[in-house]
């Protein structure tokens, strides 16, 4: 009896595994798995539980058959910050490598003074390496994402403002 408390549990856990990587083939192994563990406690079990386990594996084969495992899985949408880096090489502060904003960083954008003579640039610059210092600084302290999402945005889009200004010029 206590084997078939095991097995159940078994199948409870199983079960929703299987069904969150949304592959009905997990669950056929499961009932597979089952009989082929009824089978080997025939002798040690008594024939009900036997019977229980292979009634088990049954009604697992019947739900992948009615589609019961088939449900797609929501997939999460990508967090801004992958998105972000996934757009850029993999790095979320990647108006470092745009000539852009040469010479500015998040660690020094309030006092570089570049050499290019151009103020609008400068401003630019400025603002977008200042959106990624309050972004950097707040997610350094442990910030969720509700917060730095919008810190994080507003570097991005003062970032491609930049880069896009220089492309004017």
């Amino acid at each position: 009896m206590r084997l078939l408390h095991l097995a159940l549990a078994f199948a409870l856990v199983a079960a929703p595994a299987a069904q969150a990587q949304d592959t009905p083939q997990k669950m056929l192994d499961l009932a597979r798995q089952l009989r082929a563990q009824a089978a080997q406690m025939e002798d040690s079990l008594p024939p009900e539980d036997v019977a229980d386990l292979l009634r088990q594996a049954e009604e697992i084969e019947q739900g992948v058959r009615d589609g019961g495992y088939s449900a797609p899985v929501a997939v999460e949408p990508p967090s801004l910050a992958k998105r972000i880096a996934d757009a850029h090489g993999g790095r979320l502060d990647w108006l470092a490598h745009e000539v852009a904003c040469v010479g500015y960083a998040w660690e020094n954008y309030r006092t570089f003074v570049s050499n290019y003579g151009d103020p609008e640039r400068d401003r630019l610059c400025r603002v977008a390496y200042g959106h990624y210092a309050n972004y950097f600084l707040t997610a350094r302290d442990g910030a969720g994402s509700a917060k730095t999402d919008p810190l994080l945005a507003a570097y991005d889009q003062a970032a491609q403002a930049a880069v896009d200004y220089y492309a004017k010029r």
